[in-house]
């Protein structure tokens, strides 16, 4: 039975459907990285909001952890590069507060335009300032929006019901979307010179951190305003705090901030800034969604391997998955095939796919032969954490897709490079469900990657097979299957014998002693059923 542990106050809905689902739940207030640290391991899940900082620091010991939940669009409080080192999903929920986020974009925007929080205060205090406070109308003025995502695209599209003309900067968004979207896409400092509002709608990365600073604030018109509801630090608060004291731009609304609690605040006692603590997703229906969305998915992730909205890897839902299951498989078994066959340190590994699946999604195949090629070296090691592990030990890693047919309807290739030689091992399934190994450095054979494999590989003479075989059975080992290929006649033979048990060290020795035998290998993967 998974437990999941629930922190932050996640809405209950959440609570209810990992109880439906069967799993044990434990529901805790945030936690600090040294308390998370001492308890997360028992747990095969955890959700969190924005509260607990799930560091690097608390994924020391990740015992059972296999996913983590945010209830929410950003993850800016969980360490992705340790949770992917430590094998966990990190999983996020970006469409349940897309509305609410959007709609406090706007109520910045108006308050700013209309002086809103000031005009109330006024009034609170007892006067009348009327005149103190004229405002601006949004009909007809540039909005700029960065990040043309879900958030940015709703607020674009609720924009233009206001009259507004929409300009957008997003490197990865396309002429053709930008253009079915109503919006002109332009660079970003084009952006900060047209735009009369310009509101943050980006993720936060080392290309979007201090995005805006002092030099960009210095190219806006006067009477620009700013919102960010993304994430604190794309605008650089201090030259925020510079822009605003010398009415470089003429008012900023924040959401969010580099720290919170915001510490050594820059803009106290500005009267041309707003400020709200994190709001823009916190309304009732929003995190109702998110809580909903994050169970939800794990629920999915923890009982059917399926992963939907993953931010350290792609996403794979339970159909494809099925699908995928039999080349999941193939793949692992190359892997762990090469990791035992091959001598010497590892230097490289180079993955070919040909045939029908050089044209398809292939990372969570290649995933699966890192996985298996360092299953039998690493004590923990997982599709998730496979290729930083594999990085992080200095073996260099590629791959090559054709979509030019094969000798099957596709074969994978697995070449793996030592301190000491080369190997390259192709497998290919039968029937879409029959996985086979078909080359071994080129000679074609036919070997199921199961159980005890004994690879030989002499020259091409009478007589040496018959040796081989007479070897293994005066050991009293039967042999369920022979697999014998060859380059040409009279050159050199590759034979792969699926062995009903393990061969000694003293037999292998005989082996190798017999004539013309030049090398012999025991390989040992896991039985199938």
């Amino acid at each position: 039975m998974p437990k999941i542990l629930v922190l932050d106050g996640t809405s209950e809905e959440a609570v209810t459907i990992f109880k439906k689902a069967g799993f044990e739940v434990d529901v805790k207030p945030p936690q600090k990285p040294p308390e998370l640290a001492a308890i997360i391991g028992s747990y095969d899940g955890v959700v969190v909001r924005s509260a607990t900082k799930v560091t690097a620091e608390a994924l020391k010991a990740p015992g059972n952890l296999k996913v983590i939940g945010r209830a929410g669009a950003g993850t800016d409080n969980i360490d992705n590069n340790a949770a992917t080192q430590a094998g966990v999903v990190v999983m996020n929920t970006p469409g349940g507060n897309t509305i609410s986020t959007c709609e406090h974009a706007f109520a910045l925007l108006f308050a700013l335009c209309r002086n809103i929080p000031s005009a109330h205060q006024s009034m609170q205090e007892g006067r009348w300032d009327r005149k103190k406070y004229m405002g601006n109308e949004i009909c007809g003025k540039t909005l700029g929006i960065v990040g043309m995502g879900r958030i940015g695209g709703a607020v674009a599209k609720r924009a233009q019901a206001f009259d507004m003309k929409i300009i957008t900067f997003d490197p990865i968004l396309t002429q053709l979307k930008a253009e079915a979207l109503g919006v002109e896409l332009v660079s970003i400092d084009e952006l900060v010179e047209r735009s009369d509002f310009i509101t943050i709608h980006a993720p936060k990365s080392e290309k979007t951190n201090n995005m805006i600073r002092l030099e960009q604030f210095k190219r806006m018109k006067p009477s620009c305003r700013i919102i960010n509801c993304a994430r604190g630090g794309i605008v650089n608060e201090q030259d925020l705090a510079t822009a605003l004291k010398d009415h470089i731009i003429a008012g900023a609304a924040l959401d969010v901030y580099t720290s919170e609690p915001f510490e050594n605040n820059p803009f106290i006692g500005l009267d041309n800034i707003i400020m709200t603590p994190h709001l823009a997703a916190s309304t009732d229906e929003a995190q109702l969604n998110v809580a909903i969305d994050v169970a939800n998915q794990m629920v999915d992730f923890l009982t059917t391997g399926a992963i939907v909205n993953a931010v350290n890897v792609p996403s794979l839902d339970s159909e494809t998955r099925k699908a995928l299951q039999p080349m999941l498989f193939l793949a692992d078994r190359l892997g762990q095939f090469q990791s035992m066959f091959c001598q010497g340190r590892p230097e490289s590994i180079e993955i070919s796919y040909s045939g029908e699946i050089g044209v398809t999604d292939t990372y969570p195949i290649t995933a699966a032969i890192l996985t298996g090629f360092l299953a039998p070296v690493v004590e923990t090691v997982n599709m998730i954490s496979a290729p930083a592990q594999l990085k992080e030990r200095g073996i260099a890693s590629s791959e090559k897709r054709s979509a030019t047919p094969s000798s099957y309807a596709f074969e994978i290739a697995v070449t793996v490079a030592t301190d000491k030689e080369k190997h390259t091992v192709t497998g290919t399934l039968f029937h879409k469900t029959d996985p086979r190994i078909c080359l071994i450095d080129g000679s074609r054979v036919d070997a199921k990657p199961e159980g005890n494999m004994l690879i030989c590989i002499n020259e091409d003479k009478p007589l040496v097979l018959g040796r081989v075989c007479t070897a293994i059975g005066e050991a009293g080992v039967n042999i369920a299957n022979l697999m014998l290929g060859r380059d040409e006649r009279g050159g050199h033979a590759l034979t792969v014998l699926n062995l009903d048990q393990a061969i000694s060290d003293q037999v292998l020795a005989k082996v190798r002693d017999i004539p013309h035998v030049n090398e012999v290998r025991l390989v040992t993967l896991p039985e199938t059923n």
